[in-house]
Protein backbone atom coordinates (compact mmCIF):
# COMPACT_ATOMS: atom_id res chain seq x y z
CA UNK A 1 0.00 0.00 0.00
CA UNK A 2 1.32 3.39 -0.92
CA UNK A 3 1.72 6.04 1.73
CA UNK A 4 -0.88 8.28 0.09
CA UNK A 5 -3.42 5.44 -0.04
CA UNK A 6 -2.77 4.68 3.61
CA UNK A 7 -3.55 8.26 4.66
CA UNK A 8 -6.66 8.40 2.45
CA UNK A 9 -7.99 5.19 3.97
CA UNK A 10 -7.18 6.35 7.50
CA UNK A 11 -8.93 9.68 7.06
CA UNK A 12 -11.99 8.06 5.50
CA UNK A 13 -12.20 5.57 8.37
CA UNK A 14 -11.96 8.35 10.93
CA UNK A 15 -14.63 10.40 9.16
CA UNK A 16 -16.95 7.37 9.04
CA UNK A 17 -16.42 6.70 12.76
CA UNK A 18 -17.18 10.30 13.74
CA UNK A 19 -20.26 10.43 11.48
CA UNK A 20 -21.50 7.16 12.98
CA UNK A 21 -21.20 8.47 16.54
CA UNK A 22 -23.08 11.63 15.65
CA UNK A 23 -25.79 9.60 13.90
CA UNK A 24 -26.22 7.46 17.03
CA UNK A 25 -26.52 10.54 19.24
CA UNK A 26 -29.05 12.08 16.88
CA UNK A 27 -31.04 8.82 16.66
CA UNK A 28 -31.49 8.58 20.42
CA UNK A 29 -34.41 10.88 21.15
CA UNK A 30 -35.79 11.19 24.65
CA UNK A 31 -39.54 10.68 24.64
CA UNK A 32 -42.19 11.56 27.18
CA UNK A 33 -41.92 9.84 30.55
CA UNK A 34 -44.40 7.01 31.14
CA UNK A 35 -47.51 8.12 33.02
CA UNK A 36 -47.93 6.83 36.54
CA UNK A 37 -44.31 5.68 36.92
CA UNK A 38 -41.63 7.06 39.24
CA UNK A 39 -39.08 8.69 36.93
CA UNK A 40 -35.48 9.55 37.86
CA UNK A 41 -34.55 13.24 37.79
CA UNK A 42 -31.50 14.80 36.14
CA UNK A 43 -28.42 15.32 38.33
CA UNK A 44 -29.12 12.81 41.07
CA UNK A 45 -26.32 11.59 43.36
CA UNK A 46 -25.25 9.29 40.50
CA UNK A 47 -24.98 12.24 38.07
CA UNK A 48 -27.86 10.84 35.99
CA UNK A 49 -28.71 12.76 32.83
CA UNK A 50 -31.75 12.20 30.64
CA UNK A 51 -29.64 12.24 27.48
CA UNK A 52 -26.15 10.67 27.48
CA UNK A 53 -24.84 13.39 25.14
CA UNK A 54 -25.09 15.79 28.11
CA UNK A 55 -22.61 13.65 30.10
CA UNK A 56 -19.68 14.11 27.72
CA UNK A 57 -17.79 16.25 30.25
CA UNK A 58 -18.00 13.67 33.05
CA UNK A 59 -14.74 11.82 33.73
CA UNK A 60 -16.44 8.37 33.81
CA UNK A 61 -18.41 8.87 30.58
CA UNK A 62 -17.47 6.64 27.64
CA UNK A 63 -18.70 7.30 24.11
CA UNK A 64 -21.89 5.41 23.18
CA UNK A 65 -22.61 4.40 26.78
CA UNK A 66 -26.33 4.80 27.46
CA UNK A 67 -28.82 3.23 29.82
CA UNK A 68 -30.01 1.04 26.94
CA UNK A 69 -26.66 -0.79 26.80
CA UNK A 70 -26.14 -0.83 30.58
CA UNK A 71 -26.30 -4.03 32.60
CA UNK A 72 -28.65 -2.39 35.14
CA UNK A 73 -31.32 -1.30 32.61
CA UNK A 74 -34.34 -3.65 32.90
CA UNK A 75 -35.25 -3.89 29.21
CA UNK A 76 -37.99 -6.49 29.81
CA UNK A 77 -39.99 -3.87 31.72
CA UNK A 78 -39.39 -1.08 29.19
CA UNK A 79 -42.27 1.31 28.55
CA UNK A 80 -41.96 3.96 25.83
CA UNK A 81 -38.16 4.15 25.97
CA UNK A 82 -38.02 4.09 29.79
CA UNK A 83 -37.27 1.16 32.11
CA UNK A 84 -36.57 0.69 35.82
CA UNK A 85 -33.01 0.82 37.11
CA UNK A 86 -31.98 -0.73 40.45
CA UNK A 87 -29.17 1.82 40.79
CA UNK A 88 -31.81 4.58 40.79
CA UNK A 89 -34.08 2.89 43.37
CA UNK A 90 -36.04 1.22 40.54
CA UNK A 91 -37.17 4.56 39.18
CA UNK A 92 -37.67 4.65 35.43
CA UNK A 93 -34.73 5.98 33.42
CA UNK A 94 -34.52 6.93 29.76
CA UNK A 95 -32.92 4.47 27.33
CA UNK A 96 -30.91 7.49 26.10
CA UNK A 97 -29.81 8.40 29.63
CA UNK A 98 -26.53 7.83 31.46
CA UNK A 99 -25.18 7.82 35.03
CA UNK A 100 -21.81 7.14 36.62
CA UNK A 101 -22.94 3.62 37.64
CA UNK A 102 -23.05 2.58 33.96
CA UNK A 103 -21.72 -0.96 33.41
CA UNK A 104 -21.29 -2.65 30.05
CA UNK A 105 -23.74 -5.50 29.40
Amino acid sequence: MKRRDFFKTSLMSLATFVAGREAFAAACKVGAAPAGKRVAKNKSRLDYVLNAVDAKGHKKYKPNSTCLNCKWYKKKKETGGYAPCPMMANKYVSACGWCKSWKKM
